[in-house]
């Protein structure tokens, strides 16, 4: 099918000023809001620090309260009596994060992190101290035999994360738009004798000079007529691309951390192989299935029920069916019925989560598989589709010429 012309997107006015934004993304009223969660949860626990980590661009926690993004390593440190401490590794790192982060006061973590929190803590003369993040085991064990007592916080934190405010919504529908604009540059494109690493070109290229980022661009591409795997790789191949393939994609384009998601499959002929459509009639129907019963209140059996065509037509999936999204792989995570994803969460939807929907439909051979999906945000009415590219099977626009 050729792709919709109307998929030519125009940011509106708001968007596009805030895509401009040089310092923080939200306002000083939002992130106050953010930090009054954080002291109101550390009362309740009668917890009186709290250890926020991150490390080599991971740990959506500080970019939350502060607005600095994560470089190489970062340690937020909020007392409920003393002024908050931000620790930044590089030395060179710490101007640009000085004048970014909002809450608290910036200082170079020193030669050894560690020593820098164990320090600081010292002044503090806390002894219940909670943590968010992937802080590792050396760590963990210093901190703890220096006398202090540690509790995790990272189920709240998730929690908390799973509910959108209105300017973090405008920011996904830039990571939304920025996604969108990778699949049509890879569209319009791609051509034979290409490889893996040109698609992942393709897609990055379509967003770099508009401030998007990579958050994740997965690819398989596999001859339709001898297919040898069912769902993208994480990590591109210098596979050479061929009339006969299939392009399987999944890409997330960025805005200051806040990621879209849109999976594709893509014909690079004309007419696709028998077993393509029949797959992709089951992954399309699928994706409407679900797509109409998300809603504020929607139960983990209601989306389970609705995707049950996928078993009945049998086939099964690989991917996770769906997933919350914007600021972590968050819960509702929900495998389908032929390929649990573990237990089942025991959680209904709300308004102002965003959700993944994302059926890989497969089979018994592991050979073969299509994919397709969307980031939806949840109203209390419905769900609000943040990605605008056509939705079935794409065909390569080079196939038509």
């Amino acid at each position: 099918m050729e792709y919709a012309t109307e998929f030519l997107l125009k940011l509106d006015t708001e968007l596009e000023s805030f895509r401009k934004i040089k310092g923080r993304c939200f306002t000083d009223e939002e992130y106050e809001k953010r930090w009054n969660s954080v002291t109101s949860f550390l009362r309740k626990q009668e917890l009186d620090t709290l250890i926020v980590y991150g490390a080599e661009r991971a740990g959506s926690a500080i970019p939350w309260l502060t607005g600095w993004p994560v470089s190489a390593e970062a340690v937020l440190i909020i007392s409920l009596d003393t002024e908050a401490k931000l620790f930044v590794q590089y030395y060179n790192h710490t101007p640009q994060a000085t004048a970014t982060a909002y809450g608290a006061s910036v200082s170079w973590a020193g030669p050894e992190t560690l020593q820098s929190i164990l320090s600081h803590l010292s002044k503090i003369r806390s002894q219940s101290i909670g943590f968010i993040g992937k802080i590792g085991f050396h760590m963990l064990t210093a901190i703890t035999q220096a006398g202090y007592i540690l509790t995790s916080l990272d189920s709240w934190y998730e929690n908390v994360r799973l509910l959108k405010s209105e300017t973090e919504i405008k920011c996904l529908k830039l990571g939304a738009y920025f996604s969108d604009l990778a699949v049509k540059s890879i569209h319009d494109k791609i051509e034979p004798e290409m490889t893996e690493h040109d698609l992942v070109s393709l897609a990055e290229n379509s967003w770099l000079r508009l401030g998007g980022q990579a958050h994740i661009r997965y690819f398989i591409s596999t001859n339709m007529d001898e297919p040898d795997g069912m769902v993208p790789r994480q990590n591109a191949t210098g596979r050479v691309i061929s009339k006969n393939d299939l392009i399987v994609m999944e890409i997330s384009g960025a805005f200051r951390g806040y990621a879209g998601q849109v999976l594709r499959s893509m014909s690079m002929r004309a007419e696709p192989a028998n077993w393509v459509s029949e797959f992709h009639e089951v992954a399309d129907n699928a994706l409407k299935s679900i797509a109409s019963v998300l809603r504020s209140g929607c139960t983990m059996k209601e989306i389970l029920d609705a995707a049950s065509i996928i078993e009945e037509n049998g086939f099964t999936t690989c991917d996770d069916l769906i997933h919350g999204f914007g600021g972590g792989y968050l819960q509702p995570i929900l495998g389908s019925k032929s390929r649990p994803a573990g237990k089942i969460p025991d959680l209904k939807l709300q308004a102002g989560m965003a959700i993944v929907v994302q059926p890989n439909i497969t089979d018994s051979t592991g050979m073969r598989g299509v994919q397709t999906g969307a980031l939806y945000i949840i109203t209390e009415k419905g769900a609000s589709c943040l990605q605008q590219s056509p939705s079935g099977l794409l065909t390569a626009k080079s196939a038509y010429i």
